[in-house]
Parts: structure tokens; sequence; C-alpha cells
């Protein structure tokens, strides 16, 4: 490894076969995440990387000082050739970045929820900005890597999950064909505070938070319609999505109650995990009644879910764990570059 890392624009090409690989929003924490595993993909040259400011130059981290992000103009990244660009970006700054560089024949996948609604009506409202290239929504490709057959190999532009939906969708898609569509499907989420990205807020602070726990953003979390649009259940089935802060650095547990359209068993449930999950090298389901703890997850690139019947098999109590900066986030990222070009999903990741 270098003892510095950055942008150099008399970098020429290499003769391995190894993916040019540029990363803007380097010094977020989703993006410094991605820095660390980008940079022991064996199949990964990382040719720049970028802080989301055009000012600011520096380590990525204190704990990756040899990584240094170079402040960001388009024209410095174009000039590095990347094949692929990793957009830890805002949602506006990723719906005007990722437009560019698609025109200028680079590969996007972006971390930012730019992409992920399928409808350009529905920015406006939930994300606050009139969506300037709504062809693009069409395109995009939803990264929930489990449920990406062959799409991912012939994407231009890859719209990764949001946290929360990770959580959640894992957890819920194997089960809706026997979801009762007439009853509202209760999804409880809780996360750390990383979630919330480095800006400065009041509500985030340490001060605010020790000892603490609130919901926040009900009826206008940007992720609920996410949730509804990619669980498939129609309008009749009503989605109550409501976001926790927990006092912690990292994690989300997502605790979902649902109802069934006819009395369901343990093995039914578990079949039904098995014939989506089983050759899925990230998820793994508990056996029925034991539930998963945030610390089993935390610092890894892993979903686990756990359920719990009740009311004779009528209902059930879903609980999903993720690090929300990998699964939720830097690590599905990988697996999805990972299936774009045919490596390994467990590379750079285990």
């Amino acid at each position: 490894m270098p003892a510095e890392f950055f942008l150099d624009t008399n970098m020429t090409e290499t003769n391995n076969t190894r993916k040019r690989v540029a990363i803007v929003g380097a010094t977020g924490y989703s993006g410094a995440e991605l820095t660390a595993i980008l940079a022991r993909h064996a199949e990964v040259e990382l040719v720049a990387l970028f802080s989301s400011s055009s000012t600011a130059r520096g380590p990525v981290t204190p704990t990756l000082p040899q990584f240094i992000a170079e402040p960001f103009t388009m024209e410095a990244l174009l000039a590095a050739q990347p094949e692929i660009v990793f957009l830890c970006t805002p949602n506006e700054v990723s719906a005007n970045l990722a437009p560019q560089l698609l025109d200028n024949g680079v590969k996007v996948i972006d971390l930012s929820g730019a992409f992920r609604l399928e409808e350009p009506s529905m920015y406006p409202a939930w994300y606050g900005f009139d969506h300037e290239r709504p062809n693009l929504l069409g395109e995009a490709v939803y990264g929930l890597t489990e449920y990406c057959n062959g799409e991912l190999k012939n994407a231009r532009l890859v719209a990764n999950p949001g946290c929360y939906p990770t959580s959640i969708l894992l957890a819920l898609r194997p089960l809706t064909f026997a979801i009762d569509r007439e009853q509202p499907v209760i999804c409880d989420s809780k996360s750390g505070v990383s979630g919330a990205g480095k800006k400065a807020d009041l509500n985030f602070s340490f001060a605010e938070l020790f000892g603490n726990f609130k919901a926040y953003g009900v009826g206008q979390h940007r992720h609920e319609p996410e949730i509804r649009q990619q669980l498939h259940l129609g309008d009749r089935a009503p989605v109550v999505f409501v976001a926790h802060l927990l006092p912690v650095h990292r994690g989300i547990l997502s605790t979902m109650h649902i109802g069934f359209t006819h009395a369901m068993t343990e093995q039914q449930i578990a079949d039904a995990y098995q014939r989506v999950y089983q050759h899925a090298p990230f998820v793994r389901v508990l056996p029925a009644g034991q539930l998963p703890e945030l610390k089993n997850v935390v610092g890894t690139p892993r979903a686990e879910i756990g359920f719990q019947l009740l009311h004779g098999g009528r209902r059930a109590v879903i609980v999903s764990v993720i690090d929300n900066l990998l699964k939720g986030a830097a690590s599905q990222a990988v697996q999805n570059f990972n299936r774009m070009y045919g490596f390994a999903e467990t590379e750079a990741l285990v």
C-alpha cells in the first residue's frame, strides 16, 4: 500500500486488467468504508479519491492517512479515466453528476437516493428537488444485490438501496406471497447516528443523543416510498415506517409486524427464506424464535434475520439487523460492483 494515495493527473494506463475506480465523497462515513474495502480488492485500481467539497484536501479519515482525497472537479475526475465511479454524495449532487459521467461513458454506482424512486413526480415531495434526468430513473438498476439476477451485468447506473430499506426488504420480500394486503405492514427501525452522515446538526450531537432515544421523520421519511415501491404489495397494503435514533455509532435493527392471509408454520417461513437466500453469502436467517442483535453484524457486511410467529401463525414479528455503513451502504455497493463485472461476490468483503 502506498505511503500516500492521491490523484495523479499524469497517471498512465497500467498493464493489468484491474478496473479503474474512483470515489466521490470518500471522506464521508460510507465513502471511507468504501475506500477501505476497494483498497484491498484484488480487481480494483483506485485511480482517484475526492471529497464532495470543492475546497478540502486531506486524508479520507485519520485511520486511513495514506489515502488522500482531493478537492472535487469534474475535469479532474474525468482526467483520471475511471471506468466506474462510486458516488457517496448528497442526493442533488448525485443527480447532477451521474448523468455527466454516463454521457462520458463512465459507469456509476450511486449511494444516494437520487435514482432509487421510479416516479419523477415523487422527487419534489420526498427529496425536495425536481429530477432533471427522469429518463435515468427507468434505466437505473435498484441494487438490492440478492434480488438482482442478470440486470447488474449490463447496468450503466446502479441505485444502491437506502440503509433502512435494505434491512426491511431483505426481511420481508421472501414473505410477500403470504402477506395480508388488507392489513398495515408496520416497519419500526432504529439506527445508529452515523446514518445521518457527518453534517453538523444539533439533533445528532453527543449531548442530545447520549442517554436518549427518539423517533424522527414520522410520515415524512424519504425511505418510506422506497420501501413501498420495492415491496410490490400494491396500494391496498399501507406501509407504516417509523425511524428512530439510537445513541450508538452504527447499526440498524428493524422490527416488522405483518399479518398473513392464512396461518403459516415455522417451517413454511424458514423454507421461504431458504429458497431466496440459500446461496446468499451475506444473509443469515436464524432458527425460529431466535432473534438477531446489533452486535452480531456491526463491522460486517452481513444481514441477520429472525422471526417469531404469533396468533396461531396468522401474524409474525420479523427482526433484521445490518451495519448501516456496510450492508446498508458500502459493502452492498461492492457486492453490486462484483456482480457487474463477474467477480466473486465475496471479493474484498470476507
